[in-house]
């Protein structure tokens, strides 16, 4: 339902010459299939937020996509290309065949307008039907998400709802029109862990029951171990790795899949947390070759050159010459 290959995205501010310009999202290609959930995990600036607003089409100039393609597929077969569709064309999809989460609640809902006004809002500017119809919708949708008296909070204001609530709102938003595609850029950071848990389960169930599309961001490795059925690994701007969720949670092929599970509170082996040595590089000057090199304990003068996408069995794929094994390292 949602096709991406080869999407790069470049900030170019005035005058800079091409061979200066930033490259924040570098060849990233991804496929997620009706009712998939594709979940996409990196540490902050890895890209995964600049490749969801590249997407949707929400990129500040000087930011641009300047190669690749984006096709998005609904349910009856009617594609679009939304790398090179219209403003027009995206307003009308936008909201309605895909939409997308943000992370900050603040920043996606008005906060001059009462909560029903923008809900009612998102449906009527996508369906035809009364307020009155397009009201109901969006409380029971409210009550969906785990909001008591939903009534009452569609009178309220952003400003007088907690920030776990405004972001339950947002998410009620997005799910209002069942689009085929759904981008959840870390949704559920400011929620509690029971509400978390109602929140993706609702998701989930959404996902199987109406061939939703999925592609859930985040930091948390064991949402993505629950929720996802396959995830990608991103790495300044790149996919490093990608699979089936169980595969690479438990065999990771590269040594930045494998740090960012050692380093994680939901690590399986348990023990004391490994944290990653170093950070993650500036995007404006990158290391020559592969770019987790400088951080990486198994990193080669082979490593200098930028490592070839392998692809394995079972739909794995990883960007590395030293790629891990059962017993230690290859090559």
């Amino acid at each position: 339902m949602l096709s991406v290959s080869r999407l790069t995205t470049r900030y170019q501010p005035r005058g800079v010459a091409d061979d200066e310009a930033v490259t924040l999202v570098n060849e990233v290609s991804f496929t997620i299939a009706r009712g998939e959930i594709l979940g996409m995990v990196g540490e902050s600036g890895s890209g995964k937020s600049m490749t969801a607003n590249s997407i949707m089409g929400l990129l500040d100039p000087p930011a641009r996509v300047t190669a690749g393609e984006i096709m998005l597929t609904d349910r009856t077969g009617k594609q679009w290309d939304l790398r090179h569709a219209d403003a027009a064309t995206l307003r009308s999809l936008r909201g309605n065949r895909i939409a997308m989460v943000f992370q900050d609640p603040s920043t996606a809902l008005n906060p001059v307008l009462r909560i029903d006004t923008q809900m009612i809002e998102a449906i009527r500017a996508h369906a035809s039907v009364s307020r009155a119809a397009a009201r109901e919708r969006a409380c029971a949708m409210l009550a969906r998400m785990g909001i008591a008296s939903p009534e009452a909070r569609l009178r309220a204001y952003p400003h007088q709802l907690s920030g776990g609530m405004r972001q339950r709102v947002a998410i009620a938003i997005a799910l209002l029109n069942a689009p085929d595609v759904i981008i959840a850029d870390e949704p559920t950071t400011a929620l509690d862990v029971s509400i978390q848990g109602q929140i993706l389960a609702e998701i989930q169930a959404l996902c199987r029951e109406s061939g939703t599309a999925l592609l859930w961001i985040t930091h948390d490795l064991s949402v993505v171990a629950g929720l996802a059925d396959r995830v990608c690994v991103m790495y300044a701007g790149r996919i490093i790795e990608s699979g089936p969720v169980g595969e690479v949670l438990t065999a990771p092929q590269h040594p930045y899949t494998a740090g960012l599970i050692a380093s994680s509170p939901a690590n399986p082996a348990g023990g004391p947390l490994q944290p990653i040595p170093g950070a993650a590089p500036s995007l404006a000057a990158l290391p020559p070759g592969c770019a987790f090199q400088p951080r990486c304990a198994y990193a080669t003068a082979q490593c200098e050159v930028p490592p070839p996408e392998t692809r394995g069995p079972d739909a794995r794929m990883w960007r590395c010459i030293h790629p891990l094994q059962a017993g230690g390292v290859d090559g």
